[in-house]
């Protein structure tokens, strides 16, 4: 759904392209006047129709933002602006609905006339005011020719039962991810790695059947109200939100994430209260560098510590689900 949309082209390459097309058009007729007639209005139709087509096919095949998931919805909001996103689309579509009045109303003069000075005079009107509409929308197209890059970039989440992993950057939220399923995110030492979402899958066997876990790796998130998040936290916040049966909170202990023991469970406070219904698991990461006495579930992804109880925490919660 979101990655078949059609390539938009800026202004100037959608004219070049319609122009191009339209050249290659010739007809054959053993009437010379005719046959240079038939080829003017041949081309001009082609140049025509192209554009309204090209404009009508970016319009319909992009994804309609009010029937995607609410996931979907809030990250486009976050990284493109569903406002100016909408606004473009319109204006794509006022600029369709004019390029097709303009050559439908000439189209009737040039099949009646036989004079080829005439002709090509009213080629020249429709491809140059058809040109100018198109030069108008030249910014709206950029935006769509962005906002699709930006859109087929989106992770592809399954509707199947979600774990999302959160908490401070750097804590090793996406060595959890790469030790429990097969994704292989961008793992550094260094605040805000992941700037993005990224997915991850788990399978187990039940009998004959495998039954398939999705796991979500968050961009960091900072202690602070909902106003102060930045681009990269609100996508974290939407996927909590929207997609997460269980949520995962990562803690370091060993603080070599560069932020306090404090600061973190001033968060973890935050996001009980924000997601209250959720089904929060608390654990403590890097306990191979440093471990405290709690009774939060303690895990190392280099020695593979508490891993399998995880796991098991994780399972345990869906099949209690399940049988419910």
């Amino acid at each position: 759904m979101l990655k078949k949309m059609p390539n938009v082209l800026s202004a100037e390459d959608l004219l070049e392209w319609a122009f191009k097309k339209a050249k290659k058009k010739k007809i054959t007729d053993r009437n010379a006047l005719y046959k240079k007639k038939k080829t003017i209005i041949a081309r001009t139709e082609s140049f025509a129709t192209n554009i309204i087509s090209t404009l009508e096919k970016y319009v319909k095949e992009f994804p309609s933002i009010e029937n995607l998931p609410l996931f979907y919805q809030e990250l486009i909001d976050i990284k493109i602006d569903v406002n100016k996103l909408k606004k473009s689309l319109g204006a794509v579509d006022w600029a369709r609905k004019t390029c097709k009045n303009i050559f439908s109303k000439q189209a009737r003069s040039l099949k009646k006339s036989g004079k080829i000075n005439f002709l090509m005079q009213k080629q020249k009107e429709i491809n140059g005011r058809i040109s100018s509409v198109i030069k108008q929308i030249s910014n709206e197209l950029d935006l769509l020719a962005d906002a699709q890059n930006i859109i087929r970039k989106f992770p592809d989440i399954s509707d199947i039962p979600t774990i999302v992993i959160a908490g401070y950057p750097n804590v090793g939220k996406s060595s959890i991810l790469k030790y429990l399923s097969k994704a292989r995110p961008e793992i550094a030492q260094y605040p805000f790695t992941t700037k993005e979402i990224h997915v991850g899958h788990i399978e187990k066997k039940e009998k004959y059947i495998f039954k398939r876990f999705q796991l979500i790796d968050t961009p960091g998130l900072l202690d602070g109200s909902p106003s102060e998040k930045n681009e990269i936290e609100k996508q974290a916040i939407a996927a909590l939100t929207h997609l997460s049966d269980i949520i995962i909170f990562v803690i370091d202990c060993s603080e070599a994430c560069g932020y306090t023991l404090e600061d973190q469970k001033k968060l973890i406070s935050q996001i009980k209260k924000t997601f209250s219904t959720s089904h929060i698991i608390l654990v403590e990461n890097k306990v191979d560098i440093k471990r405290i006495d709690s009774t939060n579930l303690k895990i190392s992804c280099e020695t593979g510590e508490g891993m399998d109880i995880l796991l098991k925490k994780i399972f345990s919660y869906f099949k209690s689900k399940n049988n419910d």
